[in-house]
């Protein structure tokens, strides 16, 4: 669980290595991180500089560092939430209903439904993370969704299986064509026997 709340450098950058870089590195897997986490990070580290350069006292300036960690946080949790989302629509293009005889689309159903539950908690507790020493409850419903974010990857969007399922449907579509022409060919020559039989 993350700390009430960082109050030195060396808490800060324990949460920024164990709990925001990998988030980070996780939104940079998908793209280029949007400019608002980038300007999160810079505005953290601008208050940080401050305790240097200007004398700030540690503990304000780590605790103004960390509220921008935390909205960046937060920013990356949804990114990831977005694009799990988006990976799940495809997979419901895909007829995996014949993976494990229907217990795939059965627990994924179940995982997508605590996703969603999950983010929607999350998303409320955030409006109590603006008192500096509740925050970390956001931040916790948050990383079990991400946690869930990630099991839905390896587990079901990534899974071997699907992509066989996806081979068996568009094989299963060119029979089904080649069935439509099969039968349109026999009945243009039913319908020509018949049309030289009454002529």
């Amino acid at each position: 669980m993350v700390k009430n709340k960082p109050d030195s450098l060396q808490e800060l950058f324990n949460f920024y290595y164990t709990e925001f870089k990998p988030l980070y590195d996780r939104v940079h897997i998908y793209g280029q991180p949007p400019l608002e986490m980038l300007f999160e990070i810079t505005a953290a580290f601008d208050h940080l500089s401050r305790h240097w350069y200007y004398n700030l006292d540690e503990k304000i300036a780590v605790e103004k560092a960390c509220s921008h960690l935390k909205r960046a946080s937060f920013d990356a949790f949804k990114i990831i939430l977005i694009n799990t989302i988006d990976k799940y629509n495809e997979l419901l293009n895909i007829d995996t209903s014949i993976i494990d005889n229907g217990n795939f689309d059965m627990s994924l159903k179940h995982l997508m439904a605590d996703i969603e539950s999950g983010a929607e908690k999350a998303r409320m507790s955030e409006g109590d993370s603006r008192d500096e020493g509740k925050w970390h409850v956001a931040f916790e419903l948050w990383k079990e969704v991400y946690l869930k974010c990630y099991e839905f990857e390896y587990n079901y969007y990534l899974n071997d299986k699907v992509e066989w399922a996806k081979k068996r449907q568009n094989r299963n579509k060119w029979v089904l064509r080649l069935e439509g022409l099969l039968i349109g060919i026999i009945a243009s020559l039913i319908a020509a026997g018949i049309f030289y039989l009454f002529v």
